[in-house]
């Protein structure tokens, strides 16, 4: 993992470390090894949300680059960022020291697949899943208006209903071109990027990830979809 060295940080790097990330979630990084996310882990959350209610998840991202991330995951559809979750890290055997601003620092120690931090919190590594072929239809697993699902194909083929409107909440693509509501086409999937190409129509990407502890991750039974919670239902 590469490192960077601790300190303070400035309200400059803050905006310059805003503009970097947000980079990476809207352009998926362009090829840039130094824009990639290193690694990637969602905090173990015990108590389940009231039924019907729209679970939300805490993830922690360490990129190439030597910056850090805590939040959910509305920083991957590129709404406002707040300041006190940018920071950068360094890596020194097990343990990972993470700069945030107003001079703190949080130290966690690597155990396999997980992170343990103070206070007792403790982390999952998400699965890098490049190039992964999907099957099953997925739905939104919190209450909606409308039906939101996505038929995911092993053949890198989908149809889906409401993902990007809802789901992403996309209403405009590339190119001004009116967000559908729903359709089909081909996806594809690198690290933590979902990226929908409608047949005919311009391709609308959005964060995306396996929850740990799945077994088969071709056919897993949850999944993170945008900033929203998706379940296995065929």
């Amino acid at each position: 993992m590469r490192t960077a060295r601790p300190g303070n940080i400035s309200s400059l790097r803050v905006a310059a470390l805003a503009s970097l990330m947000l980079a990476v979630a809207s352009a998926g990084a362009a090829g840039d090894p130094g824009l990639r996310v290193q690694e990637m882990y969602v905090r173990s959350i015990a108590k389940a949300p009231p039924a019907g209610k729209r679970q939300r998840f805490d993830f922690l991202v360490f990129y190439a680059s030597g910056a850090a991330y805590r939040g959910d995951a509305s920083f991957f559809a590129n709404e406002s960022l707040s300041k006190d979750r940018l920071g950068t890290y360094q890596s020194v055997g097990d343990d990972i020291r993470i700069s945030w601003p107003a001079s703190k620092t949080e130290v966690m120690r690597r155990r396999g697949e997980r992170l343990s931090g103070a206070a007792g919190t403790r982390w999952q590594r998400l699965p890098k899943v490049n190039g992964l072929q999907l099957q099953g239809i997925y739905a939104i697993a919190a209450g909606s208006a409308e039906p939101v699902w996505i038929d995911f194909g092993s053949d890198t083929t989908f149809w889906d209903q409401g993902v990007i409107r809802h789901a992403a909440n996309l209403q405009v693509l590339e190119r001004g071109v009116p967000a559908p509501q729903g359709g089909g086409g081909t996806y594809s999937l690198d690290e933590y990027t979902l990226t929908l190409s409608y047949a005919g129509g311009p391709a609308a990407k959005m964060f995306f990830c396996i929850l740990p502890g799945e077994k088969d991750l071709a056919r897993p039974k949850r999944l993170v979809i945008s900033t929203y919670l998706f379940e296995l239902k065929q």
